[in-house]
């Protein structure tokens, strides 16, 4: 019997390091896998950038402006109408 974890994954992966004359940088994302008998999903976003200095090792968090945006936009969306109705029927 198929399980959902057998269509549906959340990995969070990292890419392959690159390396500077003093640092080395290495790139983090999360990735949501979907797949389908006939072809599958997948969405790969940004989550943050390790620097390695030496023996040193710093995780420094990558913000996602535009999923910001798209979900302010999504919920203004879906609030300006409800609150439009709820001011017109105190008004009547």
């Amino acid at each position: 019997m198929a399980h959902l974890r057998d269509f549906i994954q959340l990995k969070t992966v990292q890419g392959t390091a690159v390396s500077t004359p003093q640092h080395t940088l290495i790139p983090e994302s999360q990735a949501l896998i979907i797949r389908f008998p006939f072809g599958g999903f997948v969405w790969q976003r940004p989550t943050a950038v390790f620097v390695q200095n030496g023996e040193q090792s710093e995780r420094h968090s990558i913000v996602d402006v535009t999923r910001l945006a798209t979900i302010s936009v999504m919920a203004a969306g879906l609030l300006i109408p409800l609150l439009l109705r709820l001011i017109k029927k105190q008004t009547t």
